[in-house]
């Protein structure tokens, strides 16, 4: 569909490791028409990528854009994390000719779609003993890598605020004897036994294959969403013991941001893996080792825990930065 009453729209994007998402947006309001979902490998740069798009959607004026990137973001551009791209603000800006470029982290998209996003999207893990109440709220995600972000309360201009991190590159909470052979196994693949290298869909992989390693059972090289699917149907123990394994190490992590943070206001899980394993956080295991902090088990008990469903909503706190 192109735009045939000339109105000046905006472009957001959700920029990760193996997929981009981008569409338009008026204000807040994502024109569902125009929402692309695009495959990395099949283009060199994001330059071409967003040339594409563009052209494809029959835009003549583009007010500002909007990236999300997986990726730290400093100054006017960012390297992504798991691809070989660069996005710069100016070659944007002189793509396009629209009047702003905004780059942001993912995260700190994802954290800005929480006051925006519809209950639709949502899926309970679990419920708060008390009524919510305002408050900070953090979103944690598991995608092609990990991360976290922090929403502040509104400020008095009612401007929400967003404290950024590097989760994925946090030390994995580690405490059997099983777990620390795990370790070992890590370091010596990637020097370091990082949060990403488990909870990610590489991590679910490298999980599954340690798993397969340590009992001396044959592997099947399988994707991660093949051992995620595994994993929920009982098809496969080793899928399963590698689902299970995946979400204690979710919810320790959880629980320690839960911790770190005191998000009164919600806790929100993300990402295509967390979404694939959904009937795992659903199970007691997940929650029972979220609670499991010792002294502060029954505070643990007080926060609300939710699943977003929808694959847009970093598109949406894109348009809400703008």
């Amino acid at each position: 569909m192109h735009i045939s009453n000339r109105k000046t729209y905006s472009i957001v994007a959700d920029v990760g490791g193996t997929n981009t998402r981008i569409a338009m947006t008026q204000g807040v309001v994502l024109q569902e028409f125009s929402i692309q979902h695009y495959a990395n490998d099949q283009f060199q740069t994001f330059e071409q990528l967003l040339q594409d798009y563009h052209h494809s959607q029959g835009l003549v004026r583009c007010e500002s854009v909007c990236i999300a990137i997986a990726a730290p973001v400093t100054g006017q551009r960012a390297r992504l994390t798991n691809r070989n791209w660069i996005i710069d603000q100016q070659s944007i800006q002189q793509l396009l000719g629209c009047g702003s470029v905004k780059l942001i982290n993912d995260f700190e998209a994802l954290a800005l779609s929480l006051n925006e996003i519809g209950a639709e999207h949502l899926q309970p893990i679990s419920q708060s003993r008390g009524k919510l109440c305002g408050g900070k709220k953090i979103v944690l995600g598991a995608g092609t890598g990990f991360n976290a972000a922090q929403l502040l309360d509104n400020n008095l201009k009612g401007v929400a605020k967003v404290s950024c991190a590097e989760c994925g590159h946090m030390t994995l909470p580690l405490e059997s004897a099983q777990e620390l052979r795990l370790r070992d196994y890590l370091a010596a693949s990637y020097s370091r036994a990082s949060v990403e290298r488990a909870l990610s869909g590489q991590g679910l992989v490298n999980l599954y294959q340690w798993l397969g390693m340590d009992k001396k059972i044959a592997t099947d090289d399988l994707s991660p969403a093949q051992i995620a699917a595994a994993a929920c149907s009982g098809d496969d123990p080793l899928c399963v013991e590698a689902g299970e394994l995946f979400s204690r190490f979710f919810a320790r992590v959880v629980g320690d941001m839960a911790l770190a943070f005191l998000p009164f206001g919600g806790i929100y899980l993300s990402g295509g893996v967390s979404r694939g394993l959904a009937p795992l956080l659903k199970q007691p295991a997940f929650l029972d080792t979220f609670h499991a902090k010792g002294r502060q088990s029954e505070l643990m008990k007080s926060f609300n825990i939710q699943l977003i469903t929808s694959d847009n909503s970093a598109l949406l706190g894109c348009a809400a930065a703008l």
